[in-house]
């Protein structure tokens, strides 16, 4: 008999009322259980009496529940993290890309000023050379 059929078989006793927990916790082996009893040995149950499982079950189901409350709230909250954190990634390599467009652009922009400046340079020695001529012609 394997654990789950064995597990079954004492749930269903459990349910008719023919086994009770103290009985399980005593037990060392299927064989001190009580056998099962066929329908004509049972007392005969009112229809309007509903077994009541052990507080102790009841108490473990709620903190069943408010652990699947907790884990699913955990979920919940995790998967929101995780598509921020997915946007954000996304925002992040726009703002790489961007920065790379905008190095380059300064990168040419460099360029520019430095051959505007050496011209400006050569304008202004050429500007000295003139000026210098004049006035080697004015003083002759």
């Amino acid at each position: 008999m394997t654990k789950q059929q064995l597990t079954q078989e004492l749930k269903k006793e459990f349910e008719q009322g023919n086994l009770k927990p103290s009985q399980l916790k005593k037990s060392k082996s299927t064989s001190d259980l009580p056998q099962a009893q066929t329908p004509s040995n049972q007392p005969k149950r009112k229809s309007l009496e509903i077994p009541t499982p052990p507080k102790s079950l009841k108490v473990q189901l709620n903190e069943a529940q408010d652990q699947i409350s907790i884990l699913e709230l955990k979920l919940e909250t995790q998967s929101r993290e995780l598509t921020e954190l997915n946007v954000l990634s996304q925002e992040n390599s726009h703002l790489k890309e961007q920065a790379k467009i905008k190095q380059q652009q300064m990168e040419s922009l460099r360029k520019t000023l430095e051959e505007t400046n050496s011209k400006l340079v050569q304008v202004q020695t050429e500007l000295d050379k003139t000026l210098e001529a004049r006035h080697q012609g004015l003083k002759d």
